[in-house]
């Protein structure tokens, strides 16, 4: 049977967003640019996810996201706000005007006036896995296919990229589809789908309607084996896609070989991150290695933590790949990690090489791979392609190879960021210095030496390097054998171009001698630093009359000390400190008032991260009031997570929103005690004043479900739809949230208890529930059709016979019938199911709760530990029970063993004019199952009526021997 052309029954959709982080990406400090303050007056788009973590763990190795909880919300202030926030600033255009209608003074002399374009930069940041794969390396190309070009003389339809993809993310299920697809227009050129979208928005029909697309993000969905090898193959015959990220779907090894035909036939494809899914341990590197080899188009390729122990065939073919910009190879844990060494260094060596930059991160490297990877670096055979190299988190055999590759790589290459964090040596050996450093200055700007057991010898042989480097930033945090001395050597030739040192977790003696040797530093780190409360006093002259603009003292205990009291005691309108970071430090209620009346004498911050202390409701009104009492306060950002707030503190913050000069955009409370009360008065001013991004997730208190049904309704009166009466009349009736400039984010889960119809209504990308907890959010294999149709320019999914068996597998990995059409429309996907189901206790959940009839249900094994890997397929009777089943998973009771799962139909068309044979043989497996089955169910049936019968005798026999029953004859 041919590919026909009607239309596919539409499966209802997955509604609640999980923010991942996702992610779960790797920090790399030394990729990133971080010169740029915050200034008064200034806003900042910020989606803060915090959770108290170390801000000097800035690369964590990736993991997929089933390790992950999906309720950690509290803390990347220091990684995603510190480290990449401050880039993107914009003019604050609320700022108050003269009475005459003239700009006031601050907005004359911040950016001569002009508004600066403001994106979503946390949500940027957290959809890379590496910082250093920037969108800036993908180039926009125009579509080489058919010549397409936008024409920017008319004007274009739909809303720009940023509010589209603000409108996508507010998409609930009350938002009409219409809305949805006449944002769509020209300038759209990015799609993420990191959830479903509501289930009356179809999605080839949106696909379709963004003719400009190049970029999509798929990551963290978990769209199974089966979705990600449809998205796959699909775009083997797409020609507009140039960016692709598929990072955390829950893969297995077979999809491999859909990647490396994707690879082999695409010719547009230029970005693609694989990092999360697991791809096998050598079948990644048979099938992607040799497509590498004849692919030049691409340009950045993310393959972190896909489990591979042997890439040799990899490293063998890569080597002649003359257009590959970009490598991360990350956290994969390789057996023969010398052979792998030698063809990365012979690829660096060879003249075609182009690549910029190279993670190597965590990949179980011996230490006498490291002296074939110096050779790549030398003199006689440079580099000058490389720009990044990230070899941390590897082995060494002592400080000397240390010493010795840092040198190799500044002397002999162009590298400019350079990463060795976490490496562990076998032995410790002598280091000896160069006697004859060379005077020729080398582009080394940022170089991460945390946690590299550093001492002073080690620092004596690295200051003779690093007199010819001009070091920006500068990581040497968690090396407690340095002693001062050897901080002083290091930093002794980078007075002037050292701005940013992280000297986080080490010890200190006289630490402020030390800012003597760098001028213009504008970020200090000193987490968990053990450091005397004298010295943090002292750092006031630096921080307030000198450069620094961001100070990071999480860890240390300093409430009840002077120390804060000598620290803002000089603090005013000339100090440049405008993010500050004081987590953990177990500040009280009077400790706040230090930072108070800094506020009030002119302390221009923007940023204060406050989380994890004993704040509790009085030193959350002091903080107000100081506040308060300053014209157009710059604070834009406020972290007050994980202290004592109850319900007067959240009153109180809800006050500041009344000002119309106030710039705070994010305010994150989470993890307190706030009463519902102050929950309502807070996102009473969501989208009605300058906040915009709100944490109130997981509070102590007690919420009853009218109490958030209140919220649910404030929150729809701010969002436009105004007040709620039916959910049910008002779904798919709503227009698109009118909402400000910046993003509008709001945390809700943790609160306790079902929803409710309106907060399940309401729940999106970004506007979070609950309702993940009865539904998951991804996306199914239903819109992985959709997808593939779009991808493919169809209006229904339509695959070969070969892309369809490699979809499903061989006869061994799926049911035969799968090969059937009149089989396929009946039947059912499931995935991310428990791994203790069985599939009796599945069948009876599916005609028990979903009144389903099956037929057949068919649960998939890891082919090694032959335990279920959480991905089944059913068949049903009929395609009335297909509905119902689809209808149990949208209305949220998909759910076993307090468990959520996915559930989807199967509605793809496939070309079965050449299965004859085969569909003869299924039809032949399918009626030798159905007699087993049926044999099975005559014994299991025997076996009933024998024990009911055996069961009736023994209860006669008790009847007509009394003494028998009472137990007086055994």
């Amino acid at each position: 049977m041919g590919c026909g052309n009607s239309k596919v029954e539409q499966e209802n959709k997955d509604v609640r967003p999980r923010r991942q982080n996702s992610q779960q990406q790797e920090s790399t400090n030394v990729n990133c640019d971080h010169s740029k303050l915050v200034k008064p007056n200034e806003k900042v788009d910020l989606d803060i996810k915090v959770e108290d973590r170390d801000i000097e763990s800035d690369h964590e190795e990736c993991v997929a996201p089933e390790s992950e909880s999906p309720n950690t919300l509290v803390d990347q202030f220091v990684d995603d706000v510190l480290d990449g926030v401050l880039e993107k600033i914009s003019k604050d255009t609320n700022q108050s005007s003269n009475s005459d209608g003239n700009p006031s003074q601050n907005e004359q002399q911040g950016n001569n006036g002009k508004e600066v374009d403001k994106t979503d930069v946390l949500g940027e940041v957290q959809d890379k896995p590496n910082s250093s794969c920037d969108d800036k390396n993908v180039p926009k190309i125009v579509n080489t296919s058919s010549e397409t070009v936008i024409d920017t003389s008319k004007p274009a339809q739909g809303l720009s990229g940023d509010k589209f993809k603000q409108a996508v993310s507010l998409c609930s299920s009350l938002v009409s589809a219409e809305e949805l697809y006449k944002a769509c227009g020209e300038n759209v050129i990015s799609l993420t789908l990191n959830r479903a979208l509501p289930q009356h928005i179809n999605l080839t029909t949106l696909l379709n309607k963004l003719t400009c697309l190049q970029e999509l993000d798929l990551s963290n969905n978990n769209l199974g084996p089966h979705g990600f090898r449809l998205v796959t193959l699909s775009l083997c015959h797409n020609q507009n896609i140039i960016k692709l990220n598929l990072a955390n779907n829950h893969t297995d090894t077979n999809s491999a070989k859909s990647l490396g035909k994707l690879l082999s036939r695409n010719r547009t494809l230029m970005w693609l991150d694989l990092s999360g899914n697991y791809l096998g341990k050598d079948y990644f590197s048979r099938c992607v290695g040799p497509a590498l080899k004849i692919n030049n188009i691409l340009k950045t390729l993310i393959m972190s933590s896909i489990g591979s122990t042997d890439l040799k065939v990899f490293a063998d073919n890569v080597r002649s790949n003359t257009g590959l910009l970009e490598l991360d190879c990350s956290h994969n844990q390789l057996q023969d990690s010398g052979y792998f060494v030698k063809g990365m260094t012979d690829w660096l060596k060879s003249g075609d090489c182009q690549l910029t930059s190279l993670n190597l991160r965590n990949m179980e490297i011996i230490e006498t791979a490291f002296e074939t990877l110096k050779t790549a670096f030398s003199q006689e055979t440079p580099n000058t392609s490389l720009r990044t190299l990230d070899i941390s988190g590897n082995k060494m055999a002592s400080h000397k190879d240390l010493v010795s590759i840092i040198t190799n790589c500044v002397t002999f290459s162009q590298i400019t960021n350079l990463n060795v964090a976490d490496t562990s040596f076998i032995a410790n050996s002598s280091v000896n210095r160069d006697e004859n450093p060379s005077t020729q200055k080398f582009t080394l700007t940022c170089l991460n030496m945390s946690n590299c057991s550093l001492t002073d010898e080690t620092a004596v042989a690295l200051a003779a390097v690093f007199k010819s480097c001009d070091l920006g930033q500068l990581n040497l945090s968690n090396n407690p054998n340095l002693t001062m001395a050897g901080f002083k050597l290091l930093l002794n030739n980078q007075t002037a171009s050292v701005t940013r040192l992280t000297l986080g977790a080490n010890n200190f003696t006289n630490f402020v001698d030390l800012l003597g040797y760098t001028t213009k530093l504008d970020y200090l780190n000193l987490r968990k630093a053990k450091i005397s409360m004298a010295d943090i006093g002292r750092l006031s002259g630096s921080i307030h009359h000198g450069s620094v603009s961001t100070l990071v003292l999480d860890g240390l205990k300093i409430a009840g000390s002077e120390a804060l009291a000598t620290l803002f005691e000089d603090s005013g309108s000339t100090s440049k400190l405008t993010a500050l970071s004081l987590s953990s430090c177990s500040l009280n209620n009077t400790d706040l008032q230090y930072i108070g009346q800094a506020i009030k004498t002119g302390l221009p911050l923007a940023m204060l991260k406050l989380s994890a202390n004993r704040i509790s409701d009085p030193g959350v009104a002091d903080l107000v009031a100081s506040l308060k009492e300053r014209s157009n306060p710059p604070l834009c950002l406020l972290d007050l997570s994980n202290n004592n707030i109850c319900v007067e503190g959240a009153k109180s913050l809800a006050t500041l929103f009344e000002r119309e000069d106030m710039s705070l955009q994010t305010l994150n409370v989470s993890h307190n005690s706030i009463e519902p009360e102050g929950i309502q008065c807070l996102v009473r001013f969501i989208n009605r004043s300058s906040l915009s991004v709100l944490y109130v997730n997981y509070q102590k208190a007690t919420y009853e479900e009218h109490d958030m049904e209140k919220v649910y309704q404030v929150i729809a009166e701010n969002m436009g739809y105004g007040k709620i009466e039916s959910v049910e009349q008002a779904k798919g009736m709503c227009q698109l949230p009118d909402t400000r400039r910046v993003p509008t984010i709001i945390h809700l889960e943790g609160l306790g208890g079902y929803p409710g119809e309106l907060g399940c209504a309401l729940d999106c990308s970004g506007i979070t529930t609950d309702y993940i907890n009865r539904k998951l959010p991804h996306l199914t294999f239903f819109y992985a059709a959709q997808l593939s149709a779009a991808l493919r320019g169809q209006e229904n999914c339509c695959l070969t016979n070969e892309e369809w068996i490699e979809i499903i597998g061989s006869e061994q990995e799926s049911p035969s019938w799968l090969q059937l059409a009149d089989m396929r429309s009946k039947a059912v996907y499931l995935s991310m199911l428990p791994a203790v189901v069985t599939a009796q206790k599945l069948e009876g959940t599916l005609e028990m709760e979903a009144d389903c009839n099956v037929m057949e249900v068919y649960l998939m094994k890891d082919p090694l530990t032959q335990k279920n890997n959480g991905i089944g397929w059913v068949l049903m009777s009929d395609e009335d029970s297909v509905k119902r089943a689809t209808d149990y998973f949208d209305s949220g009771q998909a759910n076993m063993f307090s468990q959520p799962f996915k559930l989807s139909s199967v509605p793809v068309q496939v070309d079965d004019d050449k299965m004859t044979e085969k569909e003869a043989k299924a039809r032949a497996d399918m009626d030798a199952r159905l007699r087993e089955r049926q044999v099975d169910d005559a014994e299991q049936r025997q076996l009933i009526s024998r024990l009911y019968h055996e069961s009736q005798e023994r209860h006669a026999y008790r009847l007509a021997h009394p003494a028998y029953a009472d137990g007086r004859i055994w």
